[in-house]
């Protein structure tokens, strides 16, 4: 019951619109999840993560500022995870990186006459 609290009011805190009330909602967030974490034994891991969101709330309320994302590296990382899966066993760096452009190229440009 705990958790599931926690867990629905981060997702309130990433609701915010604007940084005001980004900083505000984490503040809240945190203040009450510590007080639901505090005194029970079990919960060890999760004010340990709380000790983490209060280390790098500055970094956490940057998303507010910036426009910036890493979905794209994450995107290229899946695309890299899958071709290693596939090309496992190949011996040499070419096969691997062959492997990577047929994963990630779009086949109809590859079909394109040049």
């Amino acid at each position: 019951m705990i958790i599931n609290s926690i867990k629905e009011l981060l997702r309130w805190v990433r609701r915010a619109t604007n940084l005001r009330a980004a900083r505000w909602r984490l503040t809240w967030f945190l203040n009450l999840a510590n007080e639901l974490c505090d005194d029970k034994k079990l919960l060890a891991p999760e004010r340990k993560a709380l000790r983490t969101v209060e280390k790098y709330r500055e970094e956490i309320l940057a998303r507010w500022i910036s426009e910036h994302s890493n979905g794209r590296i994450e995107g290229l990382n899946g695309i890299f995870q899958a071709a290693k899966a596939r090309a496992r066993g190949y011996r040499n760096d070419e096969t691997f990186i062959a492997i990577i452009y047929l994963l990630a190229a779009p086949l109809l440009n590859l079909l394109k006459p040049t």
